[in-house]
């Protein structure tokens, strides 16, 4: 009964940190899709010398984000535009023939704060197009944590913990 008493005592101990952990671990995997996504376009626009639209839809916890090649060239044509991605549809966000996307619910309770305008990354340096960076932040299911994705002109991501926010190992502040 002793040893059942402590094995209580120190379960009940535990339990709102792991809570804690899967928390912070939920956002953060979101993140690094996020990321992985936004890495992966940029690379294909520079390999395949095709333009990639990279867009995200939805609100609150329902989000997405996938990219969209332009079609290659034809006819002695140049390549067009990449046209925008409905990362909603799964058969949709198309990269080399692979569909590049984070799906909706890929992330359960994860939210998404305000989503920045699409863009897209050229081909010929890899660099976001029109210029300028993007952010997106998203937060834990509790609310507790934050993290920002960033996304300079130059194309390239990362992600920190907003101002205001809890520190998370391995995620610097912005």
């Amino acid at each position: 009964m002793v040893t059942l008493a402590v094995m209580a005592i120190l379960t009940t101990a535990a339990v709102p940190s792991f809570v804690d952990f899967f928390e912070r671990n939920r956002v953060r995997g979101a993140a690094d899709g996020v990321i992985s996504v936004v890495s992966d376009a940029r690379a294909e626009a520079v390999k395949n010398a095709l333009d990639v639209n990279l867009s995200m839809a939805g609100s609150g916890t329902a989000w997405c984000i996938g990219g969209n090649a332009a079609l290659p060239p034809a006819g002695g044509n140049p390549a067009g535009a990449a046209a925008p991605c409905d990362c909603t549809d799964t058969d949709a966000c198309l990269v080399s023939g692979q569909r590049l996307a984070v799906d909706v619910g890929a992330f359960p309770g994860v939210g998404v704060g305000a989503l920045p305008a699409a863009l897209a990354f050229d081909h010929t340096l890899g660099v976001v197009s029109p210029m300028g960076s993007r952010t997106v932040v998203l937060t834990s299911p509790r609310g507790k944590y934050d993290i920002a994705v960033q996304v300079n002109a130059l194309g390239q991501a990362r992600m920190c913990t907003p101002a205001g926010s809890p520190t998370m190992s391995g995620v610097a502040p912005c």
